[in-house]
């Protein structure tokens, strides 16, 4: 029941209800303009006449407009982006008008229908209208196959699929029934987590998905999967994930590819083992599509891949780019330099990140806007050479970062290789030219501190010239790290360059893995 008060036969609002007494629920944007409406609205002045008791009305839920329950409605919604039957069944039940409104703005709702091997679909689609259609299957539930492959012969109607942990034999049965358009489609979710990978033919989806917004590949390899891409020019996500060799794409297909999804907000492109054939390079055409919607991007593959790809786009609002490269030394990225500066949130990050595991070397830098790059390597001297080869590249972005952390395995001593402090070390920190403080993990700092002895004399404001402190973790007053970067501290001072050492009790990064 809703109370109204009022005051000689006109509604007033309560003070401070405007704002106070709309649903929780409600959409950030419908409150912010509320409140403006009431700022900007004039407050007459008070009466002096005295007020007449306020009365209470009692007003039913039945007595509210369409437009009103219409509202509430989508409320219940929450932000899901669909209206599942789990949500309006309840609501269709309540009366004959609240069926008629929710039915009659399907749209509007975003009402959809959800069947799975537990859902007899000839029953449901003759008693529901005839509402678009999301299909959820995992091979593990061995029964009510039936009503999956029953759902996907409503082709017209079938917005989302959803198929988990695929095999051979299940993939097959169900592409075969999958062969013609799907106007309605508009999420696609398709895994599998076979060693080998598994193959869509060319006819899967009869070529064609135009309304296709979110398409999410893990494990299956589709030859044909750029000339569905291309035409769906409303695609915002893109997950490509362990695409087998059998499903390789010329990076120059892919790239012209994605300058025609203008509304492109993820991207990832992730490949499951290095390239078994040699890849064949192109002129760069000579400006970039800016592909200004897109946000975030991801890949996991060969350094002159992702040259060939970036090299015809630029993502000017991009604020997450997350690469993992197959190893190798003789690597080069321009373009990925380009590519990182063309976006002004990425260019200029204050704050860097440095980790060396066994198995593994990354650097990353900001944290809410981050730029992520790594490599899987089982050799120490490899990963340092590596990171050295990837600061040099980005050495301009690096110059901007005040604050370094380097960490180590947490689990094993790292051991320092006779001579390697002094050839690879220096050449890694080189491009830092604007650190001021350095964070050395405990399991580092043989390393680090070692590297640093080489600067002991003029050269002493070779490497990070502005740095003003250093710390250490686990450090004690006397110890073989502590000895090691004594000469670098008095070389830093009597360059005036002076240089506090101190211990690091915490780490700066939240990280799940401790180093003390």
């Amino acid at each position: 029941m809703l109370i109204l008060l009022y005051h000689s036969g006109e509604h007033r609002a309560r003070p401070g209800g405007a704002l106070s007494d709309l649903p929780h629920s409600l959409s950030e944007d419908k409150r912010t303009a509320y409140s403006e409406e009431s700022r900007h609205t004039h407050t007459p002045a008070v009466s002096p006449t005295p007020l007449l008791p306020l009365e209470r009305v009692g007003v039913t839920i039945h007595t509210l407009p369409d437009d009103i329950l219409l509202e509430i409605f989508d409320f219940c919604r929450e932000d899901n982006e669909y209206f599942t039957p789990r949500v309006w069944k309840p609501l269709v039940q309540v009366c004959q008008r609240w069926r008629h409104i929710i039915f009659a703005y399907p749209r509007r709702l975003h009402l959809l229908l959800v069947c799975n091997v537990r859902t007899p679909v000839k029953k449901l689609l003759d008693i529901w209208p005839s509402l678009p259609i999301a299909i959820h299957y995992s091979p593990r539930e061995k029964e009510g196959e039936e009503n999956v492959i029953a759902a996907l012969k409503h082709h017209q109607r079938i917005s989302w699929i959803v198929f988990d942990k695929l095999t051979k034999p299940v993939l097959e049965k169900l592409a075969a029934v999958m062969k013609k358009p799907l106007p309605a489609l508009t999420g696609l979710h398709l895994q599998s987590l076979d060693e080998i990978g598994l193959v869509i033919s060319n006819a899967f989806l009869g070529g064609s998905a135009p309304r296709l917004q979110v398409f999410f590949l893990e494990g299956i390899a589709f030859p044909a999967l750029h000339k569905v891409i291309v035409n769906a020019n409303q695609l915002t996500k893109l997950w490509l994930q362990r695409i087998p060799d059998a499903g390789y794409i010329d990076p120059e297909v892919m790239g012209t590819c994605l300058t025609a999804l203008p509304k492109l907000e993820e991207l990832y492109i992730g490949f499951q083992s290095p390239p078994s054939r040699p890849l064949q390079l192109h002129p760069h055409p000579p400006t970039r599509t800016a592909l200004r919607a897109l946000t975030y991007v991801g890949f996991r593959g060969d350094s002159t891949y992702l040259e060939e790809l970036i090299a015809r786009i630029s993502a000017p609002n991009l604020d997450s780019l997350n690469v993992w490269f197959f190893m190798d030394l003789g690597f080069a990225i321009p373009q990925l330099y380009n590519f990182i500066t063309s976006s002004e949130r990425l260019k200029f990050l204050k704050r860097a990140y440095m980790e060396l595991y066994p198995w593994s070397a990354r650097i990353t830098l900001g944290s809410s806007t981050s730029l992520d790059l790594g490599t899987s390597c089982d050799e120490l001297e490899q990963r340092v050479l590596w990171m050295a080869q990837l600061c040099s590249e980005l050495s301009d972005i690096l110059s901007h970062v005040e604050c370094l952390e380097i960490k180590g395995d947490a689990d094993s001593q790292v051991e320092l290789p006779d001579g390697m402090e002094s050839l690879q070390w220096p050449e890694v920190f080189r491009p830092f030219i604007g650190v001021q403080g350095l964070y050395v993990s405990k399991k580092m700092g043989s390393l680090v501190t070692h590297s640093l002895q080489e600067f002991t004399q003029e050269n002493a404001t070779e490497v990070l010239p502005l740095l003003r402190s250093l710390s250490l973790g686990g450090l004690r007053p006397c110890g073989s790290v502590e000895d090691a970067i004594k000469p670098f501290v008095t070389a830093r001072q009597l360059s005036n360059r002076p240089v506090v050492v101190e211990n690091w009790e915490q780490d700066l990064y939240q990280d799940s893995e401790d180093d003390y």
